[in-house]
């Protein structure tokens, strides 16, 4: 005699197949960010350590203008990246076209910010922050300074110029 499945059946089976990957043990995100970054440094020969963000500060070339405070506004190119190195970004028309990233109807030219304002993501603030007019670094981040999604990133920075807001206060830290 065969039974046939009650619908509560089909239900109970249901709810199993769907509850049971969450009782299976979640990746740690974090760890595997962080290990991401430290393979990263390692294989470039960085051994910088990162400010008490997490944001790994490597400077290129130092500059010898003057240095943004909050408030500031500030001038830059950039190159944002994967850690893989897959470019996601630039203002660099070379760049952009280097990397087949999209160019049409997009003038490249300096970025410009108002540095403290919270109009860029976190990590690409502190950085340049560091920084003086004329100065190259290169900005490591985890997720939380840059897109979030646990992911990683890096910018090339290059700062153009400063101009002071004659209001704004030094607020950076000594590194």
């Amino acid at each position: 005699m065969e039974k046939k499945r009650s619908f509560s059946g089909w239900l109970w089976m249901l709810s199993v197949f769907l509850l049971l990957p969450g009782c299976m043990k979640e990746k740690n995100y974090e760890k595997i960010e962080e290990d991401t970054i430290k393979r990263f440094l390692r294989n470039n020969n960085i051994t910088v350590d990162p400010t008490p963000s997490g944001l790994y500060y490597i400077e290129e070339k130092a500059g010898e203008g003057r240095q943004p405070v909050d408030g500031d506004t500030v001038s830059i190119n950039y190159i944002a990246y994967k850690l893989s190195g897959l470019v996601l970004d630039t203002n660099i028309e070379e760049v952009a076209q280097q990397y087949n990233l999209p160019t049409e109807g997009r003038t490249f030219k300096p970025f410009v910010f108002v540095k403290g304002s919270g109009e860029v993501i976190a990590g690409l603030d502190e950085g340049v922050g560091y920084m003086r007019e004329g100065g190259k670094a290169t900005l490591v981040m985890p997720g939380r300074l840059a897109y979030g999604r646990y992911e990683p990133m890096a910018f090339y920075v290059e700062l153009l110029e400063v101009v002071h807001d004659t209001t704004a206060t030094d607020t950076t830290t000594a590194r």
